[in-house]
This record gives C-alpha cells, structure tokens and sequence, in this order.
C-alpha cells in the first residue's frame, strides 16, 4: 500500500473551504509594540489591474511569549497578485534564530491516505461521478431563474469558453467558478508566501514542521459528500456568485493593505460571508467535518508544543485564522500567554 500524498476528496474540500477567504470582519487587536518591520511605498493601482509592484514586507509579526520562549506568527493572505514579490528582513531574522519553522495551512503535502495505485485510479472515477449533476441534468435544472442568470453573467465574465461547468454539481461549480474568476482578475491562490518561508528555513537549516492528517476512508467522504442536499450546496453557490459581484475590489485593496503590513486596513475592510456559507455546506458531511476539527486540533497541539520547547519558532498561518474573534491569537490570549502584535 502508498501513503499518498492527498485525496481527491480531501482536495476538494480544503480548496472549497481555504479558497473562500475569511467569513466575518476581524475586530480590533490591543496595541502592542512587534518588533520593526520594513516600509515601503507603493503607487495606487486602478482595481482593475492589481498591479503591486517592488519588494512587499507583508505584515507585522504577532508575537506569542511564554517566559523566554517566543513563537513569532506570520498571517498569510489569500488570495494574492499574480507576480508579486514579497520579502521582509524580519522574517528572514526570525527564522535564521528559530528552532523550528511551523505551517498551519492545509495542502497536499499534510493530508495523507494510505491507498494503493488501484484505489487511487477507483477515487478519481468517483470523484468524477460526484462532481456530476446525476441523470444528465445541468445547472440550469438544479438552480432558480434568477439565480441561473447571476451564474450565467459571471461564467461569461470570467471564462466563456468553459462549457463543463454546467455539468457540475453547484459546490464543485462554485470552487471552479471563484478559481477562474481569480485567475482573470490577476489574483492567485498559490502558496507563493510559504515557498518563500521554506526557502528561507532550507537556507538556515532549520527543520520544517507541518501539521499532518489522515484520511481513513477517503472513499467514504466522497460518498457522503455526493449526499449533501442540493438546497445547501446552491446556497453555497450563490454565497460564490453574490462574492463576485461585490468582493472583488475589496479582495484587492485586502491585498494591497496585506502587501504594506497594514493590519488595520485589513481590520477595517468588509468580508465576505461565502467562507461561513460554504463550510456550513461542507460540514454536513461528517467525515470532513471530523477531518478540519482534527487538522485544527493538531495545529494548536503543534503551535503549544513549539511553545513549550523552542527558544525561537516561525509559525505560518492564513492570516483570517489567526485574528478572528475565535482564532489563534483569542485562543492563545484565554490560555494566559502573552500576545503582542499590530
């Protein structure tokens, strides 16, 4: 048997939840002196361009201090400008004295299945059917006049030419969609920021941890997957499409504020509530809700653990799960440790 590197089933879900963005505005952190991070100017692009062009610093650091053991938390952003170079001297400082460089954010490389060559060409066969609208019916069948319309408008906004998503079940409809509509409006999901983190932690030899889940039954999350009431799953759609007409500006000026460490301009600046609507969807399914509740459980074991037995960690983390009213840093904040950043 293989431990593959990811399931098809847990692809789908981290990219439909991960992709989403945050769900709710962000409130006011104390204030608290991090350590200086690098400024730089840049010129007001039109919101049509996303241009953001130079070296970008990314944000402050928060800072989490039990006695003389420091874990520095570094917020990414999703999504971000193609092209755009980030760097920041106060990462690289951070890292050349860390014991450990810790990464919170779920991709291929920490979900793990043990499934064979066999079993893995029998999951993308599934995942195919479950994708589909069954009986050959099409979006047009499932979703209302109205909101048919909305989707119709934004497909032809953002790629016209893709005429199998009107085959697709309206959650895997939606994390197309919101890709396409992305990648044409010179955004990206990439994770370009924690590349560069890691080449960062090669370059000082300092070990790379990274939080780790297992799928015991990835056929079986597929399988309940393609239960989920088509009501939920076009609620979800239309959280996507209501996104898309109204968030793109403001997922480029969150974009702008996180490439200049500008946290109160991301405090400030409206959310979405398509990731709230989305994971409600995707929670019907046990077996993923189970899946996120243990990848959350392992992230703050890991984070804890850094704590307890570093002098120095670097911890990487989507910013929106960190400054949320129950995230991270509230978390850590209840349990005693000290917590200072913008």
């Amino acid at each position: 048997m293989l431990r593959a590197p990811v399931s098809a089933a847990a692809l789908w879900a981290a990219s439909l939840i991960c992709c989403c963005g945050t769900a709710q505005a962000v409130p006011a952190a104390p204030a608290a002196a991090p350590p200086p991070s690098d400024s730089a100017d840049i010129d007001q692009p039109t919101v049509q361009q996303v241009e953001i062009t130079g070296v970008r610093p990314g944000p402050s650091l928060w800072r989490v201090s039990q006695g003389d053991h420091v874990v520095w938390l570094l917020g990414t952003l999703d999504p971000l400008p193609k092209r755009m170079t980030w760097r920041s001297r106060e990462v690289e400082k951070v890292v050349a004295q860390a014991q450990e460089v810790l990464v919170g954010t779920l991709d291929r490389h920490s979900v793990s299945a043990n499934v064979g060559p066999i079993s893995i060409i029998r999951l993308y066969l599934q995942l195919r059917r479950t994708e589909r609208i069954p009986q050959k019916a099409n979006l047009r069948d499932w979703l209302s006049p109205e909101l048919y319309a909305r989707f119709t408008a934004m497909k032809l906004r953002f790629d016209p030419h893709d005429r199998r998503i009107e085959e697709l079940r309206p959650m895997f409809a939606a994390l197309r969609l919101y890709s396409r509509a992305l990648s044409a409006s010179q955004l990206t999901s990439n994770d370009d920021i924690e590349d560069e983190v890691f080449e960062l932690a090669r370059r000082h030899d300092v070990p790379i941890e990274r939080i780790s889940v297992h799928l015991t039954d990835p056929r079986g999350i597929l399988t309940e997957a393609g239960e989920i009431p088509p009501a939920a799953e076009i609620t979800c759609l239309a959280a996507t499409i209501d996104r898309l007409e109204t968030d793109l500006d403001a997922m480029k000026a969150r974009a702008r504020a996180w490439s200049l460490g500008d946290v109160d301009t991301l405090r400030k600046l409206p959310y979405s509530k398509q990731r709230e609507v989305c994971t409600g969807m995707a929670e019907r399914v046990p077996q993923i809700k189970a899946f996120f509740d243990r990848a959350g459980e392992e992230w703050q074991t890991s984070l804890e653990g850094a704590l307890a037995h570093n002098r120095t960690t670097l911890a990487v983390k989507p910013i929106y799960d960190l400054i949320g009213p129950n995230g991270t840093l509230a978390v850590l904040r209840a349990k005693g440790y000290t917590v200072e950043g913008p």
